[in-house]
């Protein structure tokens, strides 16, 4: 049994997510004890967004198009229904291009406002990131209802997503930049739709690594070597571990990435698939990069698995790396 601490325990979902039709939802129903008009300024009014979700770059008027500066990324979309102050609808894209339907609602409560919020989207990308989001964000409308200033919570937000992706069992989507042994580590962790023995093969089998990952060749024995001929690139190493199943360690010389290694591990269960992946490398100054190359890829192995075509999109791992850039702090080479 594992024991977590008293900071981890108390990283518990105040938000549920739901299945509607072929959709999911997040929703959230949090009782504030301020009048109803006064939470609805704080969802509406530029100076009062800013100080919890981002700063207006323009405001919601039925039918038109909206934007928000959130910390250094912009999300856009349209206003779809404004009735106040009961209830606010628009969509929200961010900037991966990835959509959903947001929509507020304010009822009057014993005390207060019952605060409701529904966020819909077709697919599960980043639904745990999300979740663990608008949760922080929530505390933040709270926090500036009272008056006061909202203030950092390191590692909450962490803590959050992996509470909502156990919670939910789904998957986390973003990969992370870490260290290992004092070197800068790529990290991803990715629940996958198929067993161990599938995933395996997509990882170690021409046929099936190449529609994901690359055409190229593997002999999967220590010592062996590995080859992926990229579109603008080609990466070649030595395979240095391997368990039949379970893991798979090879070094990776490309170009701009020289004495890196890649570590692969799968743990199943129940028709599912842990994958880990680590990529270790000696500097951090290709490391968005990275992480929007290692994203790309493996949501090509998801759809692959889920029974998908794919069809990588440059757009996609261009908007990609412009996101770890931001998340890293980095900064185009």
């Amino acid at each position: 049994m594992t024991t977590l601490s008293s900071h981890e325990e108390k990283a518990v979902p105040s938000g549920r997510i739901e299945r509607v039709d072929s959709d999911y939802v997040l929703a959230f129903d949090r009782q504030i004890d301020y009048p109803r008009r006064y939470i609805w300024s704080l969802l509406t009014e530029p100076d009062q967004l800013a100080k919890w979700l981002g700063k207006p770059i323009s405001g919601f008027e039925l039918g038109q198009p909206y934007e928000l500066d959130v910390g250094g990324g912009a999300v856009t979309g349209t206003v779809l229904q404004l009735n106040p102050p009961l209830s606010l609808q628009f969509t929200w894209e961010d900037e991966l291009g990835d959509e959903s339907v947001i929509e507020w609602r304010t009822l009057d409560s014993s005390g207060g406002t019952l605060l409701q919020f529904r966020s819909r989207a077709e697919n599960r990308d980043f639904l745990t990131e999300g979740s663990a989001g608008w949760d922080t964000l929530l505390d933040a409308l709270e926090e500036v209802a009272a008056g006061r200033t909202p203030q950092p919570q390191p590692g909450r937000w962490d803590q959050l997503r992996d509470a909502y992706a156990r919670e939910y069992s789904l998957s986390n989507t973003m990969g992370n930049l870490d260290k290992d042994s004092g070197h800068p580590c790529i990290g991803f962790e990715r629940l996958l739709p198929a067993d161990r023995e599938t995933v395996w093969q997509a990882l170690t089998e021409e046929p099936q690594f190449s529609r994901w990952l690359a055409p190229g060749s593997l002999e999967l024995q220590a010592g062996g070597g590995i080859r992926l001929d990229f579109d603008t690139f080609i990466m070649e190493g030595d395979v240095t571990y391997v368990q039949n199943g379970q893991g798979l360690e090879h070094s990776w010389r490309s170009p701009e990435v020289q004495d890196s290694a890649v570590h692969w591990l799968l743990e199943g269960g129940n028709g599912r698939t842990l994958l880990k992946l680590r990529h270790n490398l000696r500097s951090p100054a290709r490391a968005a990069e990275l992480l929007a190359f290692w994203h790309h890829r493996l949501d090509g192995l998801a759809l692959m698995l889920s029974g998908g075509e794919v069809h990588l999109s440059a757009h996609r791992l261009e908007a990609l790396t412009h996101f770890y850039r931001r998340q890293t702090g980095g900064t185009q080479p």
